[in-house]
């Protein structure tokens, strides 16, 4: 048997040592109320915490994090109770099975392959992409099958791209709407019309537009982005602002001067109640030089959520590892040839996902390797497997349910 690499260990007493920021409107921690008889919490898949009395479970559980140990060996060390018991939770699985399993709460769809900004904290800035358009069946494909997850809370339609560009945007729009799917619109706001943003308020679509604007000032708009839409895109913003439709400005890049501009952009739209926010600095697994984070992660990889949670669709159907796979290098299969569940569990979609929660050895040029999400420090951490993060001996403790 196996210990699940999904599972994060926390002790009462202890603050969750994961956070949830990448598919929240605001970043979220596991509520840690444990029961007076906890020894410990698991926190897993669904990101609800598990408590459990015995003490000597999680000694079992740590004992096979790393690679499988057999049942009686486990059963010698920890009780037969113990073992069966982890085995009925799913804690412990046969060493087939890590890694089969994925929880989706988001799907990120390619609708459009190209970009009217060449943003120097985007890889477009450095190797643009040759324009393309999702077809319209294809979306629809994706829409029809995506819909069968109820834990999918919304869909995005952006990939390095801008999605207002896209001359079906109505349409798919109209196929969310059929489906009951939430969208989360990151968007520039150059193309961001009036038709668009009466269509978004019309319909309830739109959970949340999200607003890439890193600048007020038109020298250091044109120096981040390439552009030269700033009055269009403020004049669009400002339209969507007093439509009233909920806005999230964020403020990418980095330098001396961040904290001047993120101020100028608050002290414009925090009034009407829009927040703005900074991003999290990110070279793109190493694929932006001048944003170079310097990261090389050796050995077994250490999780993350992107290849469990999220659900990426490039814009001739693939589905692929992450939002930092720029080149769509990890993929794993085609929406056509199946249903999503079906290419989320097949042996390409396990491979990879054994690989990033280090089950299994990752090449030396595996994407992973140069991204800070694999960092055991990085703050947004959704994944702390006991393999990679191992917990001191908690004892044998009380036996019980």
């Amino acid at each position: 048997m196996q210990t699940s690499p999904y599972l994060t260990a926390i002790r009462p007493g202890e603050a969750s040592p994961i956070v949830f920021a990448v598919d929240e409107l605001e970043p979220l921690r596991p509520d840690v109320n444990p029961p007076a008889w906890a020894s410990f919490g698991v926190i897993g898949l669904d990101r609800s915490i598990v408590w459990c009395r015995e003490a000597a479970a999680l000694d079992a559980l740590q004992a096979a994090a790393a690679a499988p140990v057999s049942s009686a060996a486990l059963a010698a060390a920890h009780g037969q109770h113990t073992v069966d018991d982890l085995v009925g939770r799913g804690w412990l699985q046969p060493p087939d099975d890590v890694c089969t399993e994925y929880y989706l709460t988001t799907a990120q769809i390619e609708v459009t392959a190209h970009c009217n900004w060449g943003c120097k904290f985007c890889p477009v800035s450095v190797d643009g992409k040759a324009p393309a358009t999702m077809p319209m069946p294809l979306f629809e494909e994706i829409i029809e099958k995506i819909s069968a997850h109820d834990t999918i809370r919304y869909v995005t339609f952006h990939f390095y791209n801008e999605p207002t560009l896209d001359r079906h945007f109505a349409d798919r729009v109209a196929v969310l709407a059929r489906h009951g799917l939430k969208l989360r619109l990151f968007t520039n706001a150059s193309n961001l019309t009036g038709e668009k943003i009466t269509l978004l308020g019309q319909t309830g679509v739109l959970l949340q537009l999200v607003v890439n604007l890193p600048a007020l000032d038109e020298q250091s708009f044109r120096g981040l982005t390439g552009s030269t839409l700033l009055d269009r895109s403020v004049a669009n913003l400002d339209t969507a602002v007093d439509a009233g439709l909920p806005i999230e400005v964020v403020v990418n890049g980095a330098g001396t001067d961040l904290a001047q501009r993120v101020g100028e952009l608050r002290a414009r739209y925090e009034g009407s109640g829009v927040p703005v926010r900074s991003t999290l600095l990110s070279d793109r697994a190493g694929a932006l030089a001048d944003y170079h984070q310097a990261v090389r992660v050796e050995g077994r990889l250490r999780g993350c959520a992107w290849p469990v949670n999220h659900a990426h669709f490039s814009v001739a159907g693939d589905m692929f590892i992450c939002c930092n796979d720029y080149y769509q290098r990890e993929k794993f299969g085609n929406i056509r040839a199946g249903t999503v569940h079906e290419i989320m569990t097949s042996p390409a979609a396990v491979h990879l996902r054994r690989r990033v929660f280090g089950v299994a050895d990752a090449p030396a040029d595996h994407l992973c390797r140069t991204c800070h999400d694999q960092l055991p420090d990085f703050p947004r951490r959704q994944f702390r497997p006991l393999a990679s993060f191992p917990v001191a001996s908690c004892g044998r403790g009380v036996s019980g349910a």
